[in-house]
C-alpha cells in the first residue's frame, strides 16, 4: 500500500480533488479512507480531517495545475535562478519567494505567479529598505519547484513551449549587460552565472535556436574568497560558470529576441548597441563615459534616469 507522500505531485492533486469530490457528496473520512485502501493509497483521518477543514478551503485559491506558458516559463528560469522555496511542514507552510533590488522583476513574477494560481490580483510586493520582495503559499506549487529541480527533464516540456520566457527569466535573476569600457568599447551579455553546469549547457542549447551563439567560461573557483554578505566573507564551495554572448550579433540579437524585463539591465544594453552602431570607434568610449560612470563595485551606472528612445 501506498501513502500520500510516495505520490507525484500530479498524483497528489489528483487524489486531493478525488477527496473534495468524495466529501461534496456526503461520505465521511472513514468511508472515504475506506474507498482510497481499496485502491491500495493509505490516507490517514487526520490528513482527511485538516484537508477538509483547512487545506481544502486553501487548495480553492492555491490550486496549480502544470501546463505550458510564457507565465511558467518565466517563473522556471526565475526559480533556478534567484527564487527560493522553503517549507515549514509542522504548520504545513509551503513558500516561494523572491527579493531583488529591481521592484519591475519582482512586479513580474508576482504577475506571473498570479496567473499560474489563478488570481485576479498580483500577490503584493513589500519593500525593506533597498529591496522589494514578494511572498507566495501554494503547496502545489512549491511541490512542483522540488519536482523539477530533483529531475530536471521534467521542466523541459515546459520550458520549450516558451523558450525566450526561461531565458529571460534566468538572465534576470543571473544575468547582466557586460560593458567594457577601458581601451575600447566592447559589449556582451552574461545570461547566466551557476554552479549548475547542464542548466547551462541546456541554456546554450536553446539560445542557438534564437541564432545565438554563447560560450560557458570558468568565471569563480571553488575556494575563492570573492563575496561579502552582511560583512561576511563568503568562499565558494563550487566552481561558478558563467554564459556568456560575447559578439555584437549575438548581444543584438539576445536584445531584441529576449532581453531583460528589469529595466536597469535591458537600458544598459540598449544604451551600448545604440553608441556602439551611432558611434565611431574613437567617439563610443566617450559617450559612453559621458552617460555612465563607473562605481566602486565595478558597475557601471546612469548619470541620469533611463528612458527608451533609440528604438533598436
Amino acid at each position: 500500500m501506498q501513502t500520500f507522500s510516495q505520490f507525484s505531485t500530479k498524483q497528489q492533486l489528483e487524489v486531493k480533488k478525488e477527496v473534495g469530490k468524495l466529501l461534496s457528496e456526503g461520505l465521511g473520512y472513514k468511508k472515504i479512507r475506506r474507498y482510497f485502501g481499496e485502491q491500495g493509497i493509505k490516507l490517514s483521518l487526520g490528513t482527511l480531517s485538516y484537508w477538509c477543514n483547512t487545506e481544502t478551503k486553501r487548495l480553492r485559491n492555491n490550486s496549480f495545475t502544470a501546463k505550458p506558458s510564457k507565465e511558467l516559463a518565466y517563473f522556471i528560469g526565475v526559480m533556478f535562478g534567484d527564487g527560493s522555496a522553503t517549507t515549514d511542514q509542522k504548520n504545513q507552510d509551503y513558500s516561494l519567494q523572491l527579493s531583488s533590488i529591481d521592484k519591475e522583476f519582482v512586479e513580474k513574477f508576482s504577475f506571473c505567479v498570479s496567473k499560474l494560481l489563478g488570481k485576479e490580483k498580483n500577490y503584493p510586493v513589500h519593500k525593506l529598505k533597498s529591496i522589494f520582495g514578494t511572498n507566495i503559499r501554494s503547496k502545489e506549487l512549491y511541490q512542483f519547484v522540488k519536482e523539477i529541480k530533483n529531475d530536471f527533464e521534467k521542466a523541459k516540456p515546459f520550458i520549450e513551449a516558451e523558450p525566450a520566457e526561461f531565458i529571460q527569466g534566468l538572465a534576470d535573476s543571473e544575468g547582466c549587460p557586460k560593458i567594457s569600457a577601458s581601451n575600447i568599447f566592447l559589449i556582451g551579455v552574461c545570461v547566466a552565472n551557476s554552479t549548475n553546469m547542464p542548466l547551462l549547457i541546456y541554456t546554450k542549447e536553446l539560445l542557438v535556436k534564437f541564432g545565438i551563439n554563447s560560450n560557458i567560461n570558468l568565471n569563480h573557483k571553488s575556494g575563492e574568497q570573492d563575496s561579502i554578505i552582511e560583512g561576511r566573507l563568503i568562499t565558494r564551495t563550487k566552481n561558478v560558470y558563467a554564459l556568456n554572448i560575447q559578439n555584437f550579433r549575438g548581444t543584438k540579437e539576445f536584445f531584441k529576441k529576449i532581453g531583460f524585463s528589469i529595466l536597469r539591465k535591458q537600458g544598459k544594453l540598449e544604451d551600448a548597441i545604440e553608441i556602439y552602431e551611432r558611434f565611431t570607434k574613437n567617439n563610443q568610449l566617450e559617450e559612453w563615459k559621458r552617460r555612465y560612470n563607473k562605481q566602486k563595485n565595478k558597475r557601471w551606472k546612469r548619470l541620469c534616469s533611463w528612458s527608451a528612445s533609440s528604438g533598436i
